[in-house]
Order: structure tokens, then sequence, then C-alpha cells
């Protein structure tokens, strides 16, 4: 197989606007330790969030969690979030509507939780039908668009 990236898909802190209104916005990555987390869970993943600072590379922040909900439900995730039972970590392009419409807010916005990658797998890279290549650029060019916060 063959893998072609179509777009950069990174992870951000979320809760809900009335959480935060109730216990308070956290102002550094330490701060995260008094607020309740919901976790995305995946096999063998230790329930960690690794913050990287947006503009200085070599600035990271590793936080160990005790979740208060664990899920391998992104829009459950969100609901939780928005619900007010914690923060959470999600793709922005999941939260993008209820950040939109007030529901979410960005938590500590100059940090990024995980770098992730939409991708592509193709069988080949010689030989493709020629719709296919043309819908892969297609993607490549527009999803970049609607991913990116």
């Amino acid at each position: 197989l063959v893998q072609r990236t179509l777009a950069p898909a990174p992870w951000f802190l979320f809760a809900g606007a009335d959480y935060l209104k109730k216990n308070g916005e956290p102002e550094k990555p330490q701060d995260l330790s008094e607020h309740p987390s919901l976790f995305m869970m995946r096999t063998g993943v230790t329930p960690v969030w690794r913050l990287r600072h947006a503009r200085q590379t070599k600035n990271e922040a590793v936080l160990p969690l005790t979740p208060r909900l664990l899920s391998d439900d992104m829009i459950g995730l969100q609901q939780a979030a928005i619900r007010g039972l914690g923060i959470v970590a999600l793709p922005g392009y999941i939260c993008r509507a209820a950040v939109k419409s007030g529901k979410l807010r960005r938590v500590l916005p100059n940090w990024i939780a995980a770098d992730a990658t939409l991708t592509a797998l193709i069988p080949y890279r010689q030989g493709l039908l020629p719709s296919v290549r043309v819908f892969l650029a297609h993607l490549a060019a527009e999803l970049p668009k609607t991913v990116l916060m």
C-alpha cells in the first residue's frame, strides 16, 4: 500500500463554555491537573497528554491523567465536554461547529494536544485510474480548508 498525505489534523484542548465559567480557565499546562479530563481511549495507550507549544517546538508538557471518562467515541467525548464533565483533547475539525456556536471553547489555545494527519491509502502509485488520481488531488487541495481551525 502507498500512503498519500491529505491534510494535517491537529488535536486541541476543549471545554464547555459553562464549565470554564464555573471552574475557571487553565492558564498553563500544569493547571490542567486541577480539572477533570476526558480521554480518547486507544488500545495500549496510557492516559497522558503530551502538549506542545504551537510556536516553540522544544517546549513540551507531559501530563499523566486520571480521566473522569474514557471513550473511543469522539462525538460522545465532545458532548461530555459540552455538558461540563471536563476538558478533552480532540481534533479541531470535530469541535469546529461547537466552538463556533459558543458551546465549546479552546483551552490553552497556544498549545497543541497532538499532531495527526489524514491520509489516503492506495494500492499502488503507478497505473492509477485518472479518476482516482484526480479525486486524490481534489482531496489534497480541499481537505486542509475543512480540517484546520
